[in-house]
């Protein structure tokens, strides 16, 4: 009899999307054993469809295809794992979409820029699939359909949750040359990135400044700090603690990007694009308003925004 193919899936191809499939669909090419789909609609699954993922990194160019690309769940059928890689406001409805995709034990990675995703997964899906948590470091964006730009940030992914099960995962996808990493720990994990994540990406929207602007401000750098302060003090409320080498830890981490690199938050606002802010800042403020704390560096940076981009925000 023969084995049934390990089959690895990315819903959306964009920046982080495109970052984490490229090199998966490149290395598992023609494998017997491994097969890598992607998942896209529109102009994008065209383009691939066409000319495969063009994913430019370090300088280099490479065009890869996966064994499938589609964006119709009975072609795709049921996945091994399942990389979540939307943006955070559309994996509910990614989720409803492909439930058929997903079966018992299917290993659901979420990369979103939040805290809660595990939430959100079992809001739509209460017992289907295994959920590993995870987060990623890197600024990657999607430049045209089926056109990705890694342009800096570590390229990092840990991801956290039932070991066992992830085992498998963890080496198919090293094996491809991506850095993932399990963590015992991983709700500390996405606090630590949420903790730079989202006062950054408020910051530079709500100012419109780059990295390399927001890391000589030394303005902006005391509000970032009172900032991290916020989020700190949210943690506790959660069971996580943050400690004052995190927040030195990440106010560092603004030198590791390139400084004319803007937060996707950033983009999607200036490109008058739905966006994440809802993640990123309301998560912050209503948490707060529930647990009692006081968050005026988020309301003051919130009011701001809300003046610079009524309509959006």
């Amino acid at each position: 009899m023969t084995k049934a193919k390990t089959r690895i899936g990315i819903a959306g191809i964009g920046g982080v999307g495109g970052f984490v499939g490229a090199p998966l669909a490149a290395y598992y090419a023609h494998n017997p054993d491994l097969e890598v789909v992607f998942i896209c609609k529109g102009q994008t699954l065209k383009a691939i469809e066409e000319k495969g993922l063009i994913f430019r990194s370090e300088g280099q160019e490479r065009v890869v295809k996966p064994d499938l690309t589609s964006d119709d769940p009975a072609t795709i059928g049921v996945l091994d794992a399942l990389f979540l890689t939307t943006k955070s406001y559309a994996l509910a409805e990614v989720l409803h979409t492909y439930s058929d995709c997903i079966g018992e034990n299917t290993l659901l990675v979420p990369l979103q820029n939040m805290v809660h995703a595990q939430e959100i997964i079992r809001n739509v899906l209460p017992t289907k699939g295994k959920v590993l948590e995870g987060c990623i470091y890197v600024v990657s964006n999607k430049v045209a359909p089926g056109v990705v730009e890694h342009r800096g940030g570590p390229g990092k992914i840990v991801i956290g949750g039932d070991a066992a099960a992830a085992g498998w995962l963890v080496q198919a996808v090293t094996a491809a040359g991506v850095d993932l990493s399990f963590s015992e720990h991983i709700q500390q994990v996405l606090w630590q990135k949420f903790l730079f994540l989202s006062p950054v990406a408020a910051l530079t929207t709500a100012y419109q400044k780059n990295f390399g602007e927001l890391a000589t401000a030394e303005e902006l750098l005391e509000e970032l700090e009172q900032m991290m302060l916020e989020v700190k003090e949210l943690a506790a409320t959660k069971g996580v603690t943050l400690t004052d080498e995190n927040i030195a830890t990440a106010k560092a981490l603004l030198q590791k990007f390139p400084a004319d690199a803007k937060t996707s938050l950033q983009l999607d606002f200036e490109q008058h694009n739905r966006n994440e802010k809802a993640f990123l800042i309301d998560y912050v403020l209503h948490k707060a308003a529930e647990a009692g704390i006081a968050v005026p560096a988020y309301e003051q940076v919130n009011k701001r925004i809300s003046e610079l981009y009524p309509v959006l925000s």
